[in-house]
């Protein structure tokens, strides 16, 4: 795709953020929420296909957009993205903030911190000796949440690089998942029953992943669930909300389509531990962190050190997270009101995961259009910045239509 320039009439035009995307969807919120706080925002989109980020580059906040192909990230490297930051270095002398939006763009930010950071101001952890990737892994995230005071599941570490060997003190049902969510993939994820089943599991996953690690949690019975997003600040933490989530994609394990924006404080006794455990990062950034109610209980499950899919619903609800943030990195301190919920309550229905639970068979066009009609409002459709919404209802109908007809087919 080639680069798209577009005029923006903005009063007051503040410093260059430069969003790092390869989710289209949580960059175009964090897009939004900057464009509509009077920030030029560029758009640097890694894709693994040319023209899959024209829903987010078309956004009427966006100053410039730009492709970079990456089709691999499980390395990390990520030469791509550094070669399109390098021209920005080059063509610009003022201070300009990165803004990675997913982990990728995050991992290749903290990958190459001190080569950036003579151009560019951008999220960071500082305690010493970790860096944004080793907070990455769920293992440490766990051991940081028990060690706060947080409820966290059991679990264990299983080697795929040699004979598989159960630990003798497993729990059953467990849980699967990668260690990483970078290194990782959502069908990676399962329930497992009992050993027979793990093993089963594991050994499927050997023939694809035989070079690491997977990790197996305790299986907890979900009562609810929560999504909770909020700026880091080093040992300032705000924490605006909670959503408490009303429906998780089944087709895209543990990805929100519907929730609402409740106080911070229905988690009770569970908010203290938190802020004690994001304080010990000594992070800058925003955080997406869940959490689920299991037997009466607050249990921690895993924290991403960058925005999360649903959190434009802050913005929509009366905060705009990653525009106190960008204002933090510039040196210029946020004011209490602008960490105050406007108002709670209010429902939203992320389009994207809910077309494609219908597509998947996992709901019924009724029941999609159930949730988009109940919803206060939904993360891709904007009256302020339509142009992304139409986008995505045109390319989301066409792969509709096509995964129909070849459901057809394979019935013929």
């Amino acid at each position: 795709m080639e680069s798209i320039d577009k005029v923006i009439i903005l009063d007051n035009l503040k410093p260059l953020v430069i969003v790092l995307s390869r989710n289209y969807s949580t960059g175009l919120g964090v897009i939004r929420s900057l464009g509509a706080a009077g920030y030029t925002v560029d758009l640097i989109a890694s894709t693994m296909k040319k023209g899959r980020s024209i829903i987010a580059s078309c956004s009427k906040y966006v100053h410039h957009a730009v492709e970079v192909p990456a089709s691999g990230i499980q390395d990390g490297s990520g030469c791509e993205l550094m070669e399109a930051l390098a021209q920005y270095a080059q063509t610009h002398r003022e201070p300009m903030v990165l803004f990675p939006a997913d982990d990728f763009t995050a991992s290749v930010v903290a990958k190459n911190q001190e080569l950036l950071k003579e151009h560019f101001l951008m999220p960071e952890i500082r305690a010493d000796g970790l860096n944004t990737v080793d907070a990455m892994d769920k293992t440490l995230q766990g051991n940081m949440a028990r060690s706060a005071g947080l409820n966290a599941p059991l679990e264990w570490v299983i080697d795929l690089r040699s004979e598989i060997c159960i630990p003798d003190d497993m729990v059953y049902p467990c849980f699967v998942k990668p260690l990483q969510s970078i290194t990782g993939r959502k069908f990676e994820m399962a329930r497992c029953a009992d050993a027979a089943a793990l093993t089963a599991h594991l050994t499927q996953m050997q023939r694809f992943f035989r070079d690491r690690s997977v990790l197996v949690q305790e299986y907890l019975e979900i009562e609810k669930e929560y999504d909770l997003s909020g700026v880091c600040l080093d040992q300032e933490i705000i924490i605006p909300a909670v959503i408490e989530k009303s429906l998780v994609s089944q087709y895209e394990r543990g990805v929100t389509i519907a929730g609402k924006m409740m106080p911070a404080d229905i988690l009770g006794d569970a908010m203290a531990p938190i802020t004690d455990m994001l304080r010990r990062f000594h992070f800058t950034g925003m955080v997406d962190m869940e959490l689920i109610l299991c037997r009466g209980k607050i249990y921690f499950n895993e924290v991403n050190f960058r925005s999360g899919g649903p959190s434009y619903s802050y913005f929509l609800s009366g905060v705009n997270l990653p525009a106190l943030l960008v204002g933090e990195l510039l040196g210029v301190r946020h004011k209490p009101e602008d960490e105050k919920m406007a108002v709670f309550g209010k429902k939203f229905v992320y389009e994207k995961a809910a077309w494609e639970e219908y597509i998947h068979a996992f709901i019924t066009r009724q029941e999609l259009e159930r949730l988009i009609a109940e919803a206060d409002f939904t993360l891709l459709a904007n009256q302020e910045d339509p142009q992304p919404g139409r986008c995505f209802q045109r390319r989301i109908r066409l792969s509709a239509l096509k995964h129909h007809a070849r459901s057809l087919l394979g019935r013929a």
